[in-house]
């Protein structure tokens, strides 16, 4: 179940709010001044999205070398650390993105 919190009402209610979420019977929204600003979900959740996101930085970089390839362009190592790189950075941003 989703439940909204302002973040007062977190401060007075964290050790609910964690037992809520810890056992499965809820995630929450976070929100200051009436704007969402965070979620809290069990590690399982969590666990789960950071897989996603994984997958996804992955079939990107495996989408970009695919393109290279068609276009009968070859990927030096070099090449290929640099779009390593470029979709870690792109990863890590995303991530912070979501959490902000």
């Amino acid at each position: 179940m989703l439940k909204t919190i302002s973040s007062s009402d977190l401060r007075a209610e964290i050790k609910r709010v964690l037992n809520e979420v810890g056992y499965g019977q809820a995630q929450y929204v976070v929100e200051k001044f009436g704007e969402p600003t965070a979620a809290i979900v069990s590690m399982a959740d969590f666990e789960l999205l950071e897989e996603a996101k994984r997958r996804q930085a992955s079939a990107s970089l495996r989408e970009v070398v695919a393109d290279l390839r068609a276009r009968s362009q070859t990927v030096d190592a070099e090449a290929l650390d640099a779009l390593i790189e470029e979709a870690r950075a792109e990863f890590y941003q995303q991530g912070q993105a979501d959490a902000g």
